[in-house]
């Protein structure tokens, strides 16, 4: 990815089309969701959300699967009706904001006997707006592609690709579904570079990722959902700070193992066939659990530090990425 030239150049590459974005500046924010509920059939996937992403945010939702965070960002996107609740973009209904916004989908579809640069200009003209595909593919390390046919890229290069048509409006919120799933850690690496170049530019980022360090470092600010309701939200470092001083015993154990009820542990959670025991005094609780599992049932044990996986496994009991058979099938 060459990120000399987006330096240098901005992605500001579409003129002011009418008087609507400069009338956005001020306390408005970017995303304003209030009591957001969605059923389907009985099931209640998003259960009274509430959200705000303020202009020039960056912001990171988190949840297990099917804690309903796709459903929320979807009524968002304009892609689902609620069945309560609002949505405000820069305090404009979505029709009006649409101009003003820019999606890329976790599963997007594309135009395949149209090259890289013909789609690119095709969704452009969708907004009424005129980009440059050769920096808009540049920008996302695609430059040299620009004449391949889109059911040509890979995995890797369709992901890359489907950011570059999120940026085709010059959007100023974009709302990002998991942009590094299926990238090499190389690839990786650079797109968050792109992501951390837009939100310099002031752009407003909704972000989803399975990644929990990708949040971390990203970040201005989270949000945790469980069970389709909010159940934590702030810095990294705040959330972080929550947790205090206490620390993480996990090892690899069965689950009939019970050690919920080991001296010395403040919460116990069984989640990918390991325990994660938060305690104060990991001294204490690695002798209890040799007098429990006996010296060679410490498999794979390690102690580590608070991190902003532990405030997700402790909010939600699951780990970031996590199957959960229970709530898959309810709720999205």
């Amino acid at each position: 990815m060459s990120t000399a030239n987006t330096a240098s150049t901005g992605l500001h590459l579409l003129p002011e089309q009418d008087g609507s974005i400069q009338a956005l500046a001020g306390e408005v924010p970017a995303v304003s969701v209030k009591g957001l509920v969605k059923f389907y059939g009985a099931n209640k996937a998003v259960d009274g959300i509430d959200l705000v992403v303020k202009q020039g945010e960056l912001l990171a939702l988190l949840g297990p699967n099917g804690a309903g965070k796709t459903t929320t960002l979807e009524i968002i996107e304009g892609l689902k009706k609620s069945d309560a609740g609002t949505v405000e973009l820069f305090g404009l209904p979505h029709k009006k904001a649409r101009r003003l916004i820019g999606v890329q989908l976790q599963e997007g579809a594309t135009y395949s006997e149209l090259t890289c640069a013909e789609c690119i200009q095709l969704f452009a003209s969708l907004y009424g707006c005129q980009t440059d595909p050769g920096l808009l593919l540049d920008w996302v390390g695609l430059g040299e592609l620009a004449k391949r046919r889109t059911d040509q890229l890979s995995g890797g290069q369709k992901r890359r690709f489907s950011i570059a048509l999120a940026l085709c409006n010059d959007p100023r919120l974009i709302i990002l579904d998991e942009p590094t799933t299926g990238l090499d850690p190389h690839s990786r690496r650079d797109t968050w570079e792109l992501i951390r170049l837009l939100h310099k530019q002031g752009r407003s980022i909704l972000l989803t990722t399975h990644y929990i360090e990708e949040a971390e470092v990203l970040a201005d600010r989270v949000v945790i959902v469980d069970q389709g309701r909010v159940v934590a939200q702030g810095s990294p470092i705040e959330l972080i700070n929550e947790l205090g001083s206490e620390v993480t015993v996990s090892l690899t154990a069965p689950e009939e193992a019970a050690l919920k009820d080991l001296p010395g542990v403040t919460a116990a959670t069984f989640s990918g066939g390991r325990w994660y025991l938060r305690c104060s005094n990991p001294g204490e609780v690695v002798g209890e659990l040799t007098l429990r599992l006996g010296s060679q049932g410490l498999k794979e044990l390690s102690v580590n530090g608070p991190s902003l996986e532990d405030v997700f496994l402790v909010q939600t009991g699951h780990h970031i990425g996590d199957d959960d058979e229970n709530n898959s099938g309810n709720r999205r």
